[in-house]
């Protein structure tokens, strides 16, 4: 189950009454065909963001944390309780978003503290955390897109992918989400109309949270779960895959080891079964010791393994992004190759891929 300019400027400017000025129809600067124009439409009818005096929307300009605050808290109808007060020391009661900024700090979806920074731009990664938190999105861990500017260790890591997996964001997955670049009022309108589309389908039931799977299911979609009938068929998936991608780097296809995908299927299946996922076995050791006990002979190997994947497409594409998986993949000096692939009793998948010269 994948982010531009100064704004102290637009803080004063940047219309966000409840009475919109203008309707994207009738926006000077927004092209009929323009990308947002539905998205800055929809919204717009709905007083959230709205146009300038003289007629513009002003697509490109950025949203400061302050009227993101606004127009999330008008979009979800947050309300805070007349007794909180956020201990920010630079927003006081007569500043316009004042309220809208303590009802999203009251739900914990602005951290409170001694700064809020009002007139900052907001940033890609801080939408991402206050659309998930403010709509109530699960965030799991499958990992189903991940971009390569995003890592785990960026506190908004979860909230960023789960909007990638949702379609909130279409940034291509594998490709650069732009984490620290500024909001515009053009995307700022895009995902709340995305995310709140989204809302409205999970609240009439057609968009639902499967908690075996981990992740989000649209009954007007297919089931995006590929049929786990024969777990073989998966792994082969991988290997035709990986010499499509080594026949397009110019490197001669690997040879399928039945004997080798043996041994990759039962590393598959140990982690699986043993709830872990490293390329030591508590069960067979390293790789090496792996092959060792598995007495198949080798002159020099290399492991990929992957977790949480529906398909092989998306296991072998998030390999061919990450260098050392597409080392393996790539590399000239291996002949032979096997696959492995397993699922735990929660339906987790485990994809193993060996690489070895012989």
């Amino acid at each position: 189950m994948k982010k531009w300019v100064p704004t102290a400027i637009l803080s004063a400017t940047l219309l966000l009454t409840a009475t919109p000025a203008a309707q994207a129809a009738s926006f000077t600067d927004v092209p009929p065909a323009h990308w947002a124009n539905k998205a800055i439409d929809n919204i717009s009818k709905r007083g959230l963001i709205n146009g300038y005096p003289d007629g513009t929307y002003r697509l490109n300009e950025p949203v400061t944390r302050a009227q993101a605050a606004k127009v999330v808290a008008l979009a979800i109808n947050a309300k805070p309780t007349a007794t909180f007060k956020p201990s920010f020391q630079d927003v006081s009661p007569a500043h316009g978003s004042y309220d809208y900024i303590r009802a999203l700090t009251e739900r914990g979806i602005f951290s409170d503290g001694d700064k809020f920074h009002p007139n900052e731009s907001l940033t890609r990664a801080q939408m991402a955390k206050i659309l998930t938190l403010g709509y109530k999105i699960i965030v799991d861990d499958n990992d189903l897109i991940k971009f390569q500017d995003v890592i785990k260790l960026n506190q908004n890591y979860g909230y960023i992918t789960t909007l990638a997996e949702l379609g909130i964001t279409t940034t291509e997955p594998g490709g650069m989400y732009k984490p620290n670049d500024n909001v515009s009022r053009a995307h700022m309108a895009a995902f709340i109309d995305r995310t709140t589309t989204f809302d409205l389908e999970r609240e009439k039931g057609v968009i639902y949270y499967d908690k075996a799977r981990q992740m989000y299911m649209d009954k007007k979609k297919p089931d995006p779960m590929p049929p786990v009938i024969d777990s073989q068929d998966n792994a082969l998936k991988t290997i035709d895959l990986v010499n499509k991608q080594r026949k397009q780097l110019d490197a001669k296809e690997l040879i399928h080891d039945a004997d080798l995908s043996a041994v990759a299927k039962a590393k598959a299946e140990d982690m699986a079964k043993n709830n872990y996922f490293d390329h030591k076995s508590p069960t067979y050791g390293t790789v090496d010791q792996m092959l060792n006990t598995f007495k198949y002979k080798w002159t020099a190997f290399g492991e990929n393994i992957a977790r949480g994947y529906i398909a092989p497409e998306s296991v072998v594409k998030e390999w061919m992004i990450t260098p050392t998986h597409r080392a393996n993949i790539e590399n000239k000096k291996f002949t032979h190759t096997g696959s492995g692939y397993a699922t735990d009793a929660k339906g987790y998948t485990y994809w193993v891929n060996l690489f070895v010269q012989k």
